[in-house]
């Protein structure tokens, strides 16, 4: 793989743990009617998600989940699960 290929998939598998800890943050029991906090929606928007003023937490993690399950499938096509002497 050349090596603009190998920052990319780096790239990627780091927006990929971007992206799991803002599941986490957001999947975190809340008080009932509790908003996102400001320093979240600001991390979703600087990965380019950008969630609407009135978006709920439902809403967000399926936002998220936009953004992850294409990128889950990507590097799945890239990961060789075989080593280079198999």
């Amino acid at each position: 793989m050349e090596q603009g290929g190998r920052q990319t998939w780096g790239a990627r598998r780091y927006e990929l743990s971007e992206l799991d800890r803002l599941l986490s943050m957001l999947s975190r029991p809340v008080r009932v009617g509790a908003r996102v906090p400001k320093a979240l929606r600001t991390e979703l928007s600087d990965l380019g998600l950008v969630p609407g003023r009135s978006a709920c937490r439902q809403d967000l993690i399926e936002l998220v989940w936009q953004r992850k399950r294409p990128l889950l499938r990507e590097l799945h096509h890239l990961d060789d699960p075989l080593p280079p002497c198999a």
